[in-house]
């Protein structure tokens, strides 16, 4: 009896011994005195029993399973600032709860509690490659962390703590910004802006740990099948092969909802980016005409009727411009593959149009035929009567029967055309037809050689009877 999970034998009498125990145990046993210890001076895992096996495969799930839980621990932490920091740009912006409670105090109440959640989610994230490098550690059996921590670890590790630590802080006060406009008094005017407000809008970078989310999530790299052929084709189970698959799967979906996330994130941005150089206008408004803005600029349309008047918003409509052209020829090309006709498509269509135009190159001999009959009959009427109506029905079946000849000649070239216009798989198709009646005719003749040469061999052998009769009979 076998244990697939460890590959570990049953012995008769119920004793449990593993697939390398079946070896010549004297044998392994001075191979293991013989042997220096290596663990941790060399790369690959030990797999000297089944013990080790298990362990390192108990290891590495647990380690997997930690690695799924900070991921999602460092996704709320990061979402989490994320929402405390766009509501103090909100209330301080607004001031709609300036009648319940004071704003200052509000403000710094959430400026403390993201810096609070932003220190959890480095500590976090932190912690979260220690475990990814530990789980490296434990595929490669060794115990050297120089074999985990290499210099791309450790650029990407420092990029993401950066990205991360910023957050609005408490009493940062304001920064002058320059007014562009068409009007050269305004484009000297500057404009007071909150510097929380421009630390806010770098904490969207933070949405990076949602696509390591999706990857760790997905069903790709879930299943143990699909990772173990990913890896037997050097391909990394990351976000661009989970994107391209899902892309490959449900495009339009995908398409979708990046649209209209990328829109609500840049127009908010925007927002805040403009609305303290018009404050008269309400922070509604301003989301309202910058979405309809968004969704303009990015189908490169640009009407005009809404404009931008600091660098942060024409970087921001820059950027707009950019992804959407990227979108756009993304979608473009999703419809064209969509539109593209498959081969049983193509087949189809093949077979369909090859048999119109045999049944036009059928008729068209007909009617060559016809034709051809009825000016033999209009001719034998001619010469009978000489009369002026024979002829002209004469004239008129010829210009018929030269009419069908030409119709006969055009439809020949049709069908030349789409016998030469045939995919690889009708012309494989037609010589494995053609090699396979060879084949029949060739195996009917070697079974009537068969036949022959069986009829030949009885001859023989009765033959040589008769003879060995007539001998011993002469002998007799």
């Amino acid at each position: 009896m076998r244990n697939t999970e460890y590959g570990i034998l049953s012995s008769p009498n119920g004793q449990k011994s593993s697939d390398w125990d079946s070896r010549d145990s004297g044998n392994a046993d001075r191979s293991r005195q013989n042997r220096p210890s290596v663990y941790g001076k060399r790369y690959g895992v030990a797999m000297s029993n089944a013990e080790t096996v298990r362990q390192r495969w108990k290891m590495r799930r647990r380690l997997s399973d930690l690695k799924v839980k900070l991921c999602d621990v460092t996704l709320i932490l990061a979402v989490s600032g994320l929402i405390l920091a766009m509501l103090d740009v909100e209330f301080t912006a607004t001031r709609v709860l300036e009648a319940y409670v004071n704003i200052e105090d509000l403000s710094f109440i959430l400026r403390i509690t993201a810096i609070v959640t932003t220190i959890a989610l480095l500590f976090f994230l932190l912690f979260y490659h220690f475990i990814d490098t530990k789980i490296q550690l434990v595929e490669t059996g060794t115990s050297n962390w120089r074999v985990g921590i290499t210099s791309e670890r450790v650029l990407n590790t420092l990029l993401e703590v950066a990205i991360c630590a910023i957050c609005p802080i408490p009493e940062t006060g304001f920064v002058a910004w320059p007014q562009l406009s068409a009007i050269a008094e305004k484009t000297r005017q500057y404009v007071n802006i909150p510097i929380s407000v421009l630390l806010t809008l770098p904490m969207f970078l933070r949405f990076f740990i949602v696509c390591r989310y999706m990857v760790l999530h997905s069903s790709q790299h879930q299943d143990t099948a699909t990772r173990t052929i990913a890896s037997l084709n050097h391909i990394a189970v990351d976000f661009r092969f989970v994107l391209k698959s899902e892309m490959y799967e449900r495009p339009l979906f995908v398409l979708s909802i990046a649209s209209l996330l990328f829109w609500c994130v840049v127009s908010w941005m925007l927002t805040q980016c403009e609305r303290y150089a018009y404050p008269s206008i309400s922070g509604f408004q301003h989301f309202a005409d910058y979405l309809w803005f968004e969704i303009i600029t990015f189908f490169s349309i640009g009407y005009g009727d809404v404009q931008v008047s600091t660098y942060c918003g024409r970087g921001l409509a820059m950027l707009t411009a950019i992804v959407g052209t990227l979108f756009s020829s993304t979608l473009i090309a999703l419809i064209s593959r969509k539109l593209i006709l498959t081969t049983c498509e193509k087949r189809v269509n093949h077979i369909i149009a090859e048999n119109n135009i045999t049944n036009e190159h059928k008729n068209a001999a007909a009617c060559v035929l016809q034709n051809t009959w009825r000016t033999v009959l209009r001719n034998r009427d001619y010469d009978k009567t000489n009369t002026r109506r024979n002829q002209q029905r004469l004239a008129k079946s010829q210009r018929m029967l030269l009419c069908s000849v030409l119709t006969f000649r055009k439809t020949r070239w049709k069908l030349r055309m789409q016998m030469e216009d045939e995919d690889d798989y009708f012309t494989a198709r037609r010589a494995f037809n053609e090699t396979e009646d060879r084949l029949q005719k060739v195996r009917q003749r070697q079974s009537q050689l068969d036949g022959k040469i069986s009829t030949l061999f009885e001859n023989v052998e009765a033959l040589t009877q008769a003879v060995m009769a007539r001998k011993c009979y002469l002998r007799q």
